[in-house]
């Protein structure tokens, strides 16, 4: 089985859309992500994951003291990232602008294997620049015990 086989309608939102809408919309349509649109073209994808990042608490960077010196172990801008994420209100201030995306044609091995490896929730099937649908864990899963029957 390929992607193609497997892939369901994609949920698409634009990135301007609140965040509380955003919610509303995930929770009323029983979905875990959708593919951010702009243009007609995908330019993220905004999960159930990057929500529940808003509730988590700050990381504050290590810093090393050394005599009167505070050396910050950790880029600033990893903190300043996670703020705006943490206190973004609209899709574009908390989706992921860089996706993994699959082509239809890819196994479903390789589906579980990078959903598993890089912790995705969904994958948008894209050819050529067109989002087709996503592979989401539960597709992937009816397609695994549906083969085993």
């Amino acid at each position: 089985m390929q992607a193609r086989d497997i892939m369901v309608e994609a949920l698409s939102v634009t990135p301007e859309l609140s965040v509380r809408e955003l919610v509303g919309l995930l929770l009323r349509e029983h979905r875990d992500g959708a593919c951010v649109i702009h243009d007609g073209e995908l330019v993220g994808v905004v999960t159930t994951m990057d929500l529940v990042f808003q509730e988590k608490r700050v990381h504050l960077p290590a810093i090393l003291s050394f005599m009167d010196f505070a050396i910050p172990l950790e880029s600033p801008a990893k903190l300043r990232d996670e703020l705006d994420k943490i206190s973004g209100t609209q899709v574009s201030e908390i989706m992921s602008d860089e996706p993994v995306v699959v082509e239809p044609s890819t196994p479903m091995s390789e589906l579980a294997t990078m959903m598993v490896e890089q912790h995705l929730t969904i994958l948008p099937v894209v050819e050529r620049g067109r989002v087709h649908g996503v592979v989401t864990k539960e597709a992937l899963l009816r397609a695994t015990f549906a083969a085993k029957d």
